[in-house]
């Protein structure tokens, strides 16, 4: 089935989120009861991409507005391509990057509740679909970056039939000499 073959149906958004490493625990924001889409539900810190702006600078921008701290060795994880019922018209394309924390003092705004996560706790959360379908390869660093296409049915539910994962492998050298310095 084709998609976005008429752009008056479908736009496509663009949010670029982090996975925030500190003291041995992950930075989840969980989101406010009073959010339209997934109140209450754990995520991470993002959101949509300005015009200007790509997915690696956008993450960073989100994570100084909604957490107010700066992040070091970030690496993209996961790209998950999101496909709504015609009646939403909007598709998402979410890059979901890893980091650690750096510096800043951590600050709550009106998107919700910023929260440490110990790793083996988050599965146990209730976490947004495509978290959920991506975090035991984000807490695994042996796994490459995981691509997922995801469908909704017209209720939001997912369609697991229609979900799609691809995971690149992540080879890392072993021997002194295939190190990228030897090139």
């Amino acid at each position: 089935m084709s998609i976005n073959t008429d752009p008056h149906i479908h736009r496509l958004v663009m949010c670029a989120n982090v996975f925030i490493r500190k003291d041995g625990a992950y930075l989840m924001l969980k989101r406010s009861e009073k959010k339209r889409f997934s109140p209450g539900y754990f995520h991470t810190v993002g959101g949509k991409i300005d015009a200007e702006e790509d997915p690696f600078t956008g993450a960073l921008r989100e994570v100084r507005e909604e957490a107010g701290i700066t992040v070091k060795n970030m690496r993209l994880e996961a790209v998950t391509f999101e496909i709504m019922p015609e009646k939403t018209q909007e598709n998402w394309l979410c890059f979901y990057f890893s980091a650690d924390y750096e510096s800043g003092e951590i600050i709550q705004t009106e998107e919700g509740e910023l929260v440490l996560i110990h790793p083996e706790d988050i599965p146990k959360q209730k976490l947004i679909p495509s978290i959920r379908a991506i975090i035991r390869h984000i807490l695994d660093p042996k796994d490459g970056t995981v691509f997922i296409r995801m469908s909704y049915d017209k209720a939001g539910n997912v369609v697991e039939s229609e979900t799609i994962i691809n995971i690149c492998e992540r080879n890392i050298p072993t021997t002194p000499s295939a190190n990228w310095q030897s090139f």
